[in-house]
């Protein structure tokens, strides 16, 4: 399967698609990625500046924690044409309320958004508040 090696791989591709406008990609049940590979993902957003629909499917990953979605959030607080987002976390155990704040704090930024789905289904961590 699919580990931190091979995301961050995908992560520096993506920081060079300047002209990419949408993006889905993946990574279900990749018990192998990695805050150091869902990092490496946040930083090549910072340069997507085109992108306009960004669907990523994480569900049963469990190896990133809260470090890895508060990278995503800094990432994702430059995606400027950003419309249309999906983010699936479903049974994704390895993070809490502080990554999900983190997440909240980049899309703050994202102004032209009309659009989010984001599902945190069975995530323990995760509270009500």
């Amino acid at each position: 399967g699919v580990g931190d090696e091979g995301v961050k791989a995908l992560g520096q591709g993506l920081s060079n698609a300047h002209a990419l406008t949408s993006l889905e990609w993946n990574f279900g049940n990749c018990w192998r990625v990695g805050d150091a590979g869902v990092k490496a993902l946040g930083q090549g957003l910072s340069n997507a500046h085109a992108l306009t629909s960004l669907e990523w499917n994480f569900g049963n990953c469990k190896g990133f924690d809260d470090a890895g979605v508060k990278a995503l959030g800094q990432g994702l607080s430059n995606a400027h044409a950003l419309t249309s987002l999906s983010l699936n976390f479903n049974e994704c155990k390895g993070f809490g309320d502080a990554g999900v704040k983190a997440l909240g704090q980049g899309l703050s930024n994202a102004h032209a958004l009309t659009s989010v789905s984001l599902k945190f289904y069975e995530c323990k961590r995760v509270g009500d508040a």
